[in-house]
């Protein structure tokens, strides 16, 4: 009676472990949203810009979405990175940093990606494929994953334009 016991109790436990290690705590979110406390810095030729908030994300539409992600091009959100030429540089909290340029060789493009899990990057897309295979999938399939440059989570961003760009004069009234 005390054997039959003893493996029925083990036989529980072992069930219900595995239950656990099958079992997903709680559903993914059907849409994502960038954090509440997004703030990332913004310099412009040196210069304070206005920070890019959750709320900008909010209200600017992606120029990239499908069901789980959405990317802005770093134009979209700050008007002074898009003369050809400019120099994009992301910083995240650790210092380490990504340097882009736009436009990127092979027609690649600078942005800011919020992926399905809510983390904000700054990466480089190609925009006639903006979320290949691969996003997301590279450790389970055993495939390379994204070999494009990327820093993640950012905190500022640097905008350094070409010295060759003359920016427009204001207009007189």
């Amino acid at each position: 009676m005390r054997r039959l016991l003893c493996l029925l109790a083990l036989a529980a436990c072992s069930k219900a472990s595995d239950d656990a290690k099958r079992m997903q705590a709680s559903a993914p979110p059907t849409q994502v949203e960038p954090p509440s406390d997004l703030s990332i810095a913004v310099t412009i030729d040196g210069s304070a810009a206005a920070p890019i908030l959750s709320d900008t994300l909010r209200t600017t539409k992606p120029d990239f979405a499908d069901a789980e992600r959405r990317a802005w091009l770093i134009p979209t959100l700050v008007a002074a990175a898009a003369p050809a030429g400019t120099s994009i540089e992301a910083t995240s909290p650790t210092g380490m940093s990504v340097k882009l340029t736009h436009p990127m060789p092979q027609g690649l493009e600078p942005v800011l990606f919020l992926t399905r899990r809510g983390d904000v990057i700054v990466s480089a897309i190609d925009p006639h494929d903006p979320f290949p295979d691969y996003h997301g999938r590279g450790g389970r399939m055993h495939r390379a994953g994204d070999s494009l440059p990327h820093v993640a989570p950012v905190t500022k961003i640097a905008i350094s334009r070409p010295p060759s760009y003359a920016p427009e004069p204001e207009p007189t009234h």
